[in-house]
């Protein structure tokens, strides 16, 4: 999956994702060091917001998918490989769902870290959220679609091991995507306005998918 490359500087968010005439991005040990670090934070952040407000088997404020989420914006796929992969430890430290659910659990946790930073790259949106574009595009998919596809997904996979039933599911489903989409529209939001201005200006910025 590859970005299409252009020197050219146009509305917000054109200038964001372009590479200039001669600019050459590489993966280096700056990606795998804010891999490591982003796996870190999410562990803290997940496991604490598990453990905080739980629902059963879901947690009613995971701010755990606001660091899923900005981190496929700011550092592309080594982002999503963060935000599918902290939730392991988290769930395992927190209590809120054995192993085999949590490896279950990989595809709603590759939706919901994949689909902003695809967003943001293919339609060429601003991470600074400058506009009401910008918004737009993170509110609807970065945080609406994103968490209820992850929250239909995960609710699939609590009734599939039998750890909810059938007729729970609707209440478990709306547990999840509100649990996860509050705390994502308001933390990532900060993080995203305020934090985006010094990530852009980084070398760990990758514009591409791995640099």
């Amino acid at each position: 999956m590859s970005v299409p490359r252009t020197a050219s500087v146009g509305p917000s968010g054109e200038a964001v994702w372009a590479t200039e005439r001669g600019e050459r991005r590489q993966p280096g040990i700056v990606h795998v060091v804010m891999l490591a670090l982003f796996i870190g934070i999410g562990i803290v952040v997940g496991t604490l917001g598990s453990l905080a407000v739980p629902i059963g088997f879901v947690s009613a404020f995971w701010p755990g998918q606001a660091v899923q989420a900005v981190g496929g914006v700011w550092f592309g796929w080594w982002g999503v490989l963060a935000g599918m992969f902290f939730p392991f430890i988290s769930n395992a430290l927190s209590g809120s769902a054995p192993l085999p659910v949590s490896a279950a659990y990989l595809p709603a946790n590759f939706l919901q870290s994949f689909l902003a930073g695809a967003a943001f790259r293919w339609l060429r949106v601003d991470p600074r959220l400058q506009t009401s574009r910008d918004w737009f595009v993170w509110v609807v998919i970065g945080v609406l679609l994103a968490n209820f596809l992850g929250a239909f997904w995960g609710t699939y996979v609590l009734t599939w091991f039998g750890m909810i039933t059938a007729s729970a599911r609707p209440t478990a489903l709306l547990g999840w995507f509100f649990g996860n989409s509050v705390p994502s529209l308001i933390f990532g939001s900060i993080l995203l306005k305020y934090v985006s201005p010094m990530v852009l200006r980084s070398k760990a910025f990758a514009k591409g998918w791995w640099a």
